[in-house]
């Protein structure tokens, strides 16, 4: 997992966790297991939409972490019931980049230019969030050299 650091990892995974919640429960929720070298696990629970396939739900997963952080690329190795309306689901990271470059840490750097922990941004409620990503959209967007005329 060469640039993404373990702490660094489990915040996004929490993170991506957050969201996915925010969207798809009751029907499917989403809980960190564990973290591995390699990769984390995630037990989903709820009825599941029956006219989706499983799959879907752990595949939407990776979508919402993807969304968060583009510092990797992540797979589901291997799948595993848990229970009567539960799954493991063991998820490999396939490939990561710097993180200097990409955007999460940027996003961390906006975070520390206003004086907030990444911490903080994740104990924040839904529209706090909303409102400081809209604010790192913006800084972002001015941080980016203007074409000359």
């Amino acid at each position: 997992m060469k640039g993404v650091a373990g702490a660094h990892l489990n915040d996004l995974v929490l993170r991506a966790i957050e969201v996915y919640n925010r969207y798809r429960s009751p029907e499917a929720t989403a809980k960190l297991v564990g973290m591995e070298k390699d990769g984390f696990i995630i037990e989903f629970e709820g009825p599941f939409c029956q006219s989706c396939g499983v799959k879907d739900y752990f595949e939407d997963f990776i979508h919402e972490l993807e969304d968060i952080s583009r510092a990797f690329r992540v797979e589901v190795k291997e799948t595993e019931p848990a229970g009567p309306q539960s799954f493991r689901v063991r998820y490999r990271i396939k490939d990561s980049l710097s993180v200097e470059d990409n955007e999460d840490s940027l996003f961390r750097e906006f975070l520390l230019d206003k004086g907030l922990s990444f911490r903080e941004y994740l104990a924040s409620n839904p529209c706090t969030k909303d409102v400081i990503m809209f604010h790192f959209r913006t800084w972002l967007f001015e941080r980016q050299p203007q074409p000359k005329k």
